[in-house]
C-alpha cells in the first residue's frame, strides 16, 4: 500500500511540473507575441511627428535610407521609431549643401526631430582654365562656393572686387561637389592667409593658385599694391609685422612681398 501512494504521489508531482514548465513557456511565448504586436501592430512605436528644418524630400530619403538597412528595417517600415538609428546617420548620403544632419527620438510623444546645418559660404573657388598661351575665361559653372572646411558645395557667380574671399585656381585640377580643394593642413594655412589680408587692412580677397606641387599661393597687386607671395605650408602670420613694417616705407614702393620662408619676409623695391 505504502509503495502504491508513493508511486500516485510521484506522478502527481510529475504532472504539477510539466504543467509549470507549460505555463512559463506559454508566459514567454505570450509576451514575445505581445512584444512583436506592440513593435510592428500597435501605435506605440508609430511615429506620431517628424518635426524637421528643411524640405519634405529630405525626410522622404531618410524614411528610405532607415527602412533599406536590412530585411528587418524593410518590414517595420519607415514610420516604426526603432528603425531611425542614429549611429548610422553618417553613412546617409546627404546633399553636398548640409555640413550636418542630427536626429533626436522622443519615444514617449512617438517623435523624431531633424536639425540640418547647411554649410556657410566662406568664398568662392573658381577653375582657370589655360589654353595653350591663352586663359579662358571662368564661366558660372567653374566657380563654386566653398565652406570654412574647404569643402565645395554649390555653383557659385564669377566675381570681381574685394568683398568676397576668392581663389582663382590655374592647377589644372576639376572638382565634384562635397570635395576639399585643398588638403587639411593647406586649407588651415589659407584661411590664415586670409585672415592676416584680413588684419592687414590690404583690403585683399582674392588670390592665384598657380602650380599645386610649388604649395604657394600669391595675392595679386591692386591699387598700387605689392604682390605678396605665401606658402601653404607654414602659418603666415610672422608675415603682419613685415607688412606693416613695410607699409612705413610706402607698400606703392614695393613690387613684390616674399613669405614663402618661415619667420622669414623678402621684398623688392620697384
Amino acid at each position: 500500500m505504502d509503495f502504491y501512494l508513493d508511486e500516485k504521489q510521484r506522478k502527481k508531482r510529475h504532472r504539477l511540473l510539466k504543467l509549470k514548465i507549460y505555463g512559463v513557456l506559454f508566459l514567454f511565448f505570450a509576451l514575445i507575441i505581445g512584444a512583436a504586436y506592440a513593435v510592428v501592430y500597435s501605435p506605440l512605436f508609430k511615429i506620431k511627428n517628424i518635426a524637421q528644418i528643411d524640405t519634405d524630400k529630405l525626410v522622404e530619403k531618410l524614411k528610405d535610407f532607415f527602412a533599406n538597412q536590412s530585411k528587418i528595417t524593410e518590414f517595420l517600415g519607415p514610420e516604426n521609431i526603432l528603425i531611425w538609428d542614429t549611429k548610422k546617420i553618417g553613412q546617409f548620403p546627404k546633399n553636398p549643401e548640409i555640413a550636418e544632419i542630427k536626429i533626436e527620438k522622443d519615444y514617449i510623444e512617438r517623435q523624431i526631430k531633424i536639425t540640418v546645418q547647411k554649410r556657410e559660404k566662406f568664398g568662392i573657388w573658381c577653375v582657370i582654365e589655360q589654353t595653350g598661351t591663352s586663359t579662358q575665361e571662368s564661366a558660372t559653372d567653374n566657380c563654386f562656393w566653398f565652406d570654412k572646411n574647404g569643402i565645395i558645395f554649390s555653383s557659385a557667380p564669377m566675381v570681381e572686387g574685394s568683398l568676397i574671399n576668392k581663389v582663382d585656381d590655374f592647377s589644372g585640377r576639376s572638382f565634384k561637389l562635397g570635395e576639399s580643394v585643398l588638403s587639411e593642413k593647406f586649407f588651415f594655412n589659407l584661411i590664415k592667409i586670409f585672415e592676416l589680408l584680413e588684419k592687414s587692412g590690404l583690403k585683399i580677397k582674392s588670390l592665384k593658385l598657380e602650380n599645386l606641387q610649388f604649395q604657394e599661393i600669391i595675392s595679386e597687386p591692386i591699387n598700387s599694391l605689392p604682390k605678396i607671395y605665401f606658402s601653404l605650408r607654414i602659418d603666415p602670420n610672422f608675415g603682419l609685422s613685415a607688412i606693416e613694417s613695410l607699409r612705413k616705407t610706402g607698400l606703392e614702393k614695393v613690387e613684390y612681398i616674399d613669405l614663402r620662408v618661415e619667420n622669414r619676409a623678402y621684398y623688392k623695391l620697384k
